[in-house]
């Protein structure tokens, strides 16, 4: 829609026709085929047509309330139209042809609100599925403008999937877990739709793969895909829709796949990057062409009524896919359409290109006349955005590269693309904002965020220079450049909202000088945007959320304060409070959130030249918007990226046309552009750089001389130490003394005073933390425990047990249980009266015959074949199974009652069959299972208590051990052996686990660490008191003689002292009495020895002895450790018993319920079968009563038919007869008909209507165009005979044209009649599957009752038997007991005997057969080894036989009788060698002198071409002289001369031929001349008059 505000003669003149050109659409949603070849993508207000046949490309805009406001959805059609539902409240559908876009219908239904989906069917008709609120289908007739029927879908889910079958009224409308097929039916003047449900899984079923893909192949089969690329057929089984697993590979990849139908095949993509045709063979599908696409499929789409698909990608390239087969496809690229554009740019002088980027950093350019792709660059970087010059051809690019951001100078040449020219490395900042200058010669590049801005001028060469850098301190808002006076300013608007992107206060920097402006003045922000205009010294502001926009008048005073004043304030045009703007030499730009773009003048006058809508106001509104410096065309991206190219007059120009493009453009390698280089250095680091090398210059003196005086210093300190240290101790001075920067010290110390400071307030809070989540986790977990988790471990063992953690309850006094024990001991009253079917009342004569002792002999041979063991292993499970017979808690299922004492209101299994039995159980089992767990933990502390004795003992023991240990080693070492006991005694450890108080107590030898004592905390402790005297304890001891302190083993240990004499004499010299003193003394070291040995004895039992003592009490302890173990496994069995007890009570109470769900679950799908059923046969009985009243119409039309047979010659009663047959010849006369699937009947009614009426109409179907001409042509004067006048020709093409209109409105009936008839069909067909289904439920539900019934009736019991008694394959299920018997101890005694005798019986038959299949065994050897003989023999003979003498060895023998010897064959071979001597000698001599020949032949041939080369070199100095004589313009003369020629010669062959046309020209004219001479026209027919 464009609007023209104009009052001035000027802008009067200019008249708007726009048209858009082309346009770049970003969601490709709404994707379909119109025609064979046309590929149509609809988006936002714009529908994109992409011919490609012709290669060309058209959009269809729908801007206003005539072409349509907005496209919501689109659907193809084969003939060449195309519908599509506007983007508004109560949206209208449109049907148009395509190219004229000339539109054939609209439909609007007040209850549809917005349109999800369109598609278009057979018969005229177009399905429309509406969203919120009410989600319906509705069927329109869009050739009568009638909606057929509109029914809820029942379905309210997002991104849902609506397709069409080119084949059937079907519509497949899918939502990822499940699927409708809707089948429509036309029925006279009726329409039914029948749903077909694939319902999706729901709570606890097994969920199926979500469908995301679904297409209906050419024979109109339906076909899905999950997201592992399986492929489903889609089927009814007369009443919904199954899947069918069709085709599936291991297919890895993470891509969307994507379906469509090829061929009579399907073309799949994902979830790889392959593209796979399917090609189904007999029974299965096969992978018959495979292609690799290298960027991720978004839309994959094909044309059901030509072999024709496309495929749009994730980047943009638009692919053609044609084949003869599924085997030979071809892909071709047919265009590219750069998605997700973050930024566009036209680029200067001729605007005939426009720029764009993506998000992802590539940069392509387009012409913007004919979008063709020219140049496309790949920017290594982050964060990419560029800005364009307003006067030359060249492009910053900007954004991060490893953390910095720099510009990048680009240069744009048609021939060459872009290349780059320049760079600059910036800062670290955000560069978000680049803008040029009006004059190109200046630009700014400004971290909006950080209020960093870079000034710089570009020279006439494209040489950046950088002008000046500032530190706003603020961040901007926008930022732009403009003349102001006679200097170039820079103005930036500061930022003072932190949720909107407006200023007030502007700062103004000279761009020429780089100095510093004052802005002074007021004005009405806060503003959003600041732009140029062409008036000197005004500017344009553009306000935050509002309609209107300021201009600003701005003064230079003396170049140094810039004041700004408020000009007009003018209403933008905008519908919405949000807008933008662009500036150039010729217009300025608006555009705003509500999709309008609004051209002004300018210098930004009240009045606007146009208002154009270029995007939907449902839409984002617009990003941006820019017009040429011609005024000549509009370019816009919106805020859902797309563009649009808008050219503001059309000339007729053809469309765009889609050449193949060079695949060279989209190469990285050779297209890739670097901002800055990683090494690159920002603008700030290169400052610091200079400004440290300049300080560096300027005082290296001083620093130098600095240097020097430290190190004299430090020489005197280093002298000063030594010789301090040199003195003594007393006269050295502390090191303290030598501390040169005492502040500096005084500094740390206060310092490290504050860090010891914060980090012990760090600890203790860290402590204090500590300790506040331990003691909660102590009272919450430890405190509350009645009995913690202790675990007991055997000594030196393995073995361990653990007992039962216990919380402290009072479930004795629970008030559940004493309700409990009440209501038992009220069932109790009444026991005696219970049913108990599973008892057997047994007589006492019955009891005492089944006590009759089985015959000895039966006993005895049973007995016989057993061990001792095992008779009294049989006798101990007799006795055992007699006291469970007794037993009055064998049917309770739990052997509880073995370990304590049951409760007198504990409930049998027998008994529990209710809810509330199974409430009771919950809390008896509860206590149970705690009776269970505290009897246990008595158990297990009686045993902990028995293990510290045992401990204790141990302890005790091994000290002995290690003292034994030690006196033995002792005794050895006196006896002069080296060989000790190396005996390693362990004591038994407590683990963490069996201390568990430990857990919350840390003993001081736990910590690694030793605790730290300040020196201020050391106590010195007092100094030790002296002894007392103890004079009556040694006055004792010296009375006794150490008495009392001497041991036994002490006293042997002792040496015997020698005699003096063997000290200090030599045996020699003894006398009497030194002899005498010597044998005492061997008699006492004979004694002592004596001793010691029987010492070493008594060690050496008590060793033995004490150690087995230990062992044998620490195997015990370890066995009552297992035993304890042993029986935790049974009080978990009886806890594990008892819970499967009252689980078991709970599966069955459960499957009451699930039975009884069940069962109302058939009995509401029984209710809604027979609401379907009652629905389709009203439905039926409704298209009963339509094929009556289509028949009946049918007879009205054949009597009709049948009248005007008969009553034609009425009309011509007063002719001759002769004259009425001709008549009647020609009104039998009818165009050739060709029956075409398009000839509905509404088409064949329109067409009737048209040849009775004599008028063609307006949306005459082209199919029926050739009968409708037909007619004409037999109505032509031309056509009638001589014999006819014009009236009665008249007359007779009336009444023929009458007939013809009934016989196409027959035909129309009967087609009717045949929707009817297939309707009827299909209805009573799915009438009989529900009724069959139905039957089926009823039996179910007959059978469900029986099973509920069996399931009463059989009872589950549980039963606790010993593992020896159980003889069946046990797998943890319940299946396994299904066929499970109990059998009675006599019965398998019985058993037993027989199969005793009987195998007794079976081992001699088994002897008897092992002895004969001995004997046969040994007559097959001896038979298997003769026959091995004479096989041998026989093979000996067949190679006798087979022997053949060669005949060397023949002439050998032959030789070697006729006397022939060695020495005779020596002398040949001699003979032969000198011969061969002889010939090769002579070959020799030959081939010497060929060689000597060819080498005079060389060098002939070397002399010769040294003469060539002479003469070489001559002839080039000859044409080197002749060539600088010649004149270097003749060849150009020559050259011109025959081209004259040429054209001479093309001039006259082109003047020849046009000769020839006119000449047959004239020939054909003067034929035709004479043609028509020769004519004869027709002469008035006679007329009579009345008498």
């Amino acid at each position: 829609m464009t609007e023209r505000h104009s009052e001035g003669s000027n802008i009067a003149s200019e008249t708007f026709k726009p048209k858009v050109r082309w346009a770049i659409p970003q969601r490709l949603d709404f994707m379909t085929f119109v025609g064979r070849d046309v590929l149509a993508v609809a988006h936002d207000i714009y529908i994109i047509f992409f011919n490609f046949k012709t290669q060309s490309e058209l959009v269809y805009v729908a801007n206003n309330h005539k072409s349509g406001d907005g496209v919501d959805v689109i659907a193809g059609h084969k003939s060449q139209m195309f519908a599509f539902a506007e983007k508004t409240k109560n949206a209208r559908i449109f049907i148009v042809m395509y190219p004229s876009f000339v539109i054939l219908s609209e439909l609007q239904d007040k209850d549809v609100n917005r349109y999800k989906g369109l598609c278009m069917m057979e018969c005229d008709l177009i399905a429309g599925f509406s969203g919120f609120p009410n989600y319906l289908i509705s069927v329109w007739n869009w050739r009568t403008h009638q909606r057929l029927i509109s029914v809820p879908t029942g379905v309210i889910r997002r991104s849902q999937i609506y397709m069409a079958s080119r084949t059937h009224l079907l519509v497949c409308e899918c939502w990822g877990e499940g699927l409708i097929v809707w089948e429509v039916a036309q029925c006279y003047k009726k329409c039914f739709v029948m749903k077909r449900l694939k319902e999706e899984k729901t709570g606890w079923e097994v969920s199926v793969p979500s469908l995301i893909g679904v297409c209906w192949n050419s024979e109109g089969q339906l076909y899905a895909i999950d997201p592992d690329a399986k492929l489903y057929s889609v089927l009814s089984d007369g009443i919904g829709m199954v899947t069918n697993l069709e085709w599936c590979e291991d297919i890895k990849g993470n891509i969307k796949p994507r379906v469509c139908s090829f061929g009579s095949g399907l073309l799949i993509y994902g979830p790889d990057k392959y593209l796979r045709s399917l090609k189904k063979t007999e029974t299965k599908w096969q992978v018959v062409w495979k292609y690799l696409l290298h960027d991720e499929v978004v839309r994959l789409v094909s044309n059901a009524n030509s072999d024709v698909a496309a495929i749009w990608t994730d980047s943009g390239f638009v692919y053609k896919i044609t084949g003869e087969s599924e085997e030979k496809i071809d892909v071709k690229l047919f265009t590219f359409k750069q998605r997700n554009v973050m930024k566009i740019q036209l680029i200067a002088p001729d605007c005939k290109h426009i720029a764009m980027v993506n998000d992802k950093g590539i940069l392509c350019i387009y012409e913007v006349d004919s979008a063709k792709l020219v140049s496309m660059k790949y920017i290594e970087g982050e964060d990419i955005s560029f800005e364009a010059s307003l006067v030359d051809p060249i492009i910053i690019v900007f954004g991060d590269v490893d953390q910095k951001y720099g510009l990048a100078l680009l240069k744009f040449t048609p021939e060459e693309g872009l290349h780059k020219i320049g760079s600059m490395c910036l800062t670290q900042q955000i560069v978000s904002h680049v803008v040029f200058s009006p004059t190109g010669r200046e630009l700014t590049a400004a971290a909006m965020s950080a209020g960093h801005i870079f000034i710089m001028k570009l020279s006439e060469d494209f040489k950046l220079t950088l002008v000046r850098y500032a530190e706003l301190g603020r961040g901007l808002a926008d930022s732009f450049l403009m003349k102001v006076g006679e200097s170039m300013r820079s103005f930036s608007l500061v930022l003072f909202s932190d949720k909107y992107a407006i200023g007030e206060r502007i700062i103004c920097i000279n761009a020429d000088t780089g100095k510093d402006n004052k802005f002074a003045g007021k004005m009405q922000g806060p503003y959003a945007r600041l732009l140029p205009l062409a008036t000197k010294d005004t500017m344009l502001g553009i306000p935050h959320i509002s309609k209107q926009f300021h201009v600003l008048k701005l003064s230079g005073e003396k170049g140094v304060t810039i004041s700004v004043k408020m000009g007009p304030i003018i209403e933008s045009g905008h519908d919405m409070r949000q807008f933008g703007g662009y500036f150039n030499n010729v217009a300025v730009l608006t555009y705003g959130y509500d999709g309008t773009v609004i051209i002004r003048q300018p210098d930004a006058p009240s009045e606007y030249v146009c208002k154009q809508i270029v995007t939907h106001r449902y839409e984002c509104g617009i990003r941006q918007a820019l017009v040429d410096g011609e005024r000549s065309y509009i370019t816009h991206l919106a805020g859902n990226r797309t563009i649009a190219v808008l050219r503001l007059h059309d000339r007729g120009e053809p469309d765009p046309q889609h050449e193949p493009l060079n695949k060279n453009i989209f190469e990285r390698n050779g297209n890739t552009l670097l901002i800055i280089n990683d090494t690159d250095k920002t603008y700030l680091d290169l400052q610091e750089e200079k400004k440290v090398r300049e300080e560096a210059l300027d005082y290296k003196q001083q620093r130098e001389e600095v240097v020097r005086a430290f190190e004299a210093i430090q020489s005197r300190l280093v002298a000063l130490l030594e010789e301090n240290l040199s003195e003594p101790p007393l006269h050295q001075l502390s090191l303290a003394e030598f501390n040169l920067h005492l502040e500096h010290k005084k500094e740390r110390l206060k310092q490290a005073e504050r860090e010891r400071e914060d980090i012990r307030l760090k600890t203790e809070a860290r402590i204090r933390a500590q300790d506040k989540v331990t003691a909660w986790i102590k009272r919450t977990c430890w405190d509350t425990m009645l009995t913690p988790r202790v675990k007991l471990f055997a000594i030196f063992s393995h073995y361990q047990v653990e007992n039962y953690a216990v919380l402290p309850t009072q479930r004795d006094y629970w008030p559940e249980l004493q309700q409990i024990e009440a209501l038992r001991a009220i069932e109790m009253e009444n026991d005696a009266a219970v049913f108990r079917p599973w008892e057997e009342t047994i007589d006492r004569a019955s009891a005492d015959k089944s006590q009759i002792p089985l015959p000895e002999s039966s006993v005895m041979s049973v007995k016989e074949g057993r061990k001792s063991m095992e008779s009294k292993v049989g006798e101990f499970k007799q006795q055992e199974s007699e006291e469970v017979a007794g037993n009055p808690h064998a049917l309770y299922g739990t052997s509880a009652h073995k370990f304590m004492q049951l409760p007198a209101y504990m409930i049998p299994q027998t008994f529990a069959f209710s809810f509330l039995h199974m409430n009771w159980l919950q809390h008896i089992v509860k206590l149970n299972v705690q009776n269970m767990r505290l009897w246990f933990n008595k158990q297990f502390d009686d045993l902990m208590n028995l293990k510290k004795r045992e401990v204790g003992l141990v302890e005790e023991r091994n000290a002995r051990l290690r003292f034994i240990v030690e006196e033995l080693n002792k005794l050895s070492d006196l006896r002069g052996s080296f060989h000790h006991l190396v005996i390693d005694i362990k004591n038994p450890e407590w683990r963490q686990e069996e201390l568990p108080e430990r857990l919350i107590k840390v003993d001081p030898e736990e910590c690694s660490i030793e605790p730290y004592i300040s020196p201020s905390q050391i106590v010195i402790s007092p100094p030790e008191p002296k002894p007392k005297d103890d004079f009556r304890e040694r006055a004792l001891m010296e009375m006794m003689d150490g008495v009392l302190e001497k041991l036994w083993h002490e006293e042997i240990k002792k040496p015997i002292p020698m005699p003096q004499c063997m000290l200090e004499k030599d045996p020699e010299h003894f006398n009497e009495d030194d002899l005498r003193l010597v044998f005492e003394y061997e008699e006492k070291v004979a004694s002592r020895n004596e001793e010691r040995d029987k010492y070493r004895k008594m060690l050496h039992a008590e060793y033995a002895k004490l150690a087995q003592v230990l062992d044998e009490g620490i195997v015990k302890f370890n066995q009552k450790v297992k035993e304890l173990w042993l029986t935790k496994l049974q009080v978990d069995s009886v806890i594990g018993q008892e819970n499967l007890n009252l689980m078991r009570l709970r599966r069955i109470n459960l499957d009451r319920v699930e039975m009884d769900e069940k069962l109302e679950d058939m009995r509401a799908e029984i209710s809604r079968l027979e609401g379907e059923i009652e629905v389709l046969q009203k439905e039926a009985n409704s298209a009963a009563v339509q094929a009556e009243e289509c028949q009946a119409t049918y007879d009205a039309l054949a009597q009709k038919d049948k009248y005007m047979e008969r009553t034609f010659k009425n009309h011509f009663a007063d002719l001759s007869p002769i004259i009425v047959d001709q008549c009647y010849k020609f009104y039998k006369k009818r165009p050739k008909w060709q029956q075409r699937a398009s000839h509905t009947p509404a088409v064949l009614n329109e067409l009737a209507g048209a040849v009775l009426a004599a008028a063609r109409p307006p949306l005459l179907h082209p199919d029926c165009l050739d009968y409708y001409k037909g007619v004409e042509q037999l109505d032509l004067i031309s056509n009638m005979p001589p014999v006819m006048d014009d009236g009665l020709w008249a007359t007779m093409c009336k009444l023929r044209r009458a007939k013809i209109e009934n016989e196409i409105r027959m035909r129309a009936i009967v087609q009717e009649i045949a929707y009817v008839d297939s309707m009827s069909n299909g209805w009573s067909k799915a009438i009989a599957a529900r009724r069959n289904l139905l039957a089926n439920m009823h039996e179910r539900i007959h059978q469900h009752r029986e099973a509920v019934e069996l399931a009463a009736r059989n009872r589950t019991i549980q039963l606790v038997l010993p593992a020896g008694q159980v003889e069946i394959i046990t797998t943890g299920h319940m299946e396994d007991f299904e066929d499970a018997t109990l059998i009675l101890r006599e019965d398998i005694e019985k058993i037993n005997n027989v199969i005793l005798k009987v195998g007794e019986m079976k081992l001699r038959m088994m002897r008897k057969q092992m002895e004969f299949r001995k004997g046969i065994l040994s007559k097959e050897w001896e038979h298997a080894q003769t026959k091995m003989k004479l096989r041998h023999m026989e093979q000996e003979l067949q190679s006798y036989k087979r022997l053949k003498i060669p005949k060397e060895l023949q002439l050998y023998l032959k030789n070697k009788e006729l006397g022939y010897t060695d020495e005779q064959d020596y002398v040949r071979m001699e003979k032969e060698m000198e011969a061969s001597k002889v010939s090769v000698n002579k070959m020799l001599t030959e081939q010497i002198h060929q060689v000597e020949e060819l080498e005079l032949k060389i060098s002939a041939i070397e002399a010769q071409s040294a003469q060539l080369e002479n003469l070489i070199a001559s002839l080039n100095v000859k044409v080197s002289e002749k060539r600088l004589n010649e004149d270097p313009l003749e060849p150009i003369r020559i050259r011109r001369i025959f081209k004259r020629r040429m054209e001479t010669l093309v001039m006259r062959s082109q003047l020849v031929r046009e000769v020839q046309a006119n000449h047959s020209s004239i020939v054909l004219l003067q034929t035709e001349l004479e043609l028509l001479r020769l004519k004869t026209y027709p002469t008035l027919a006679s007329f009579r008059t009345f008498s």
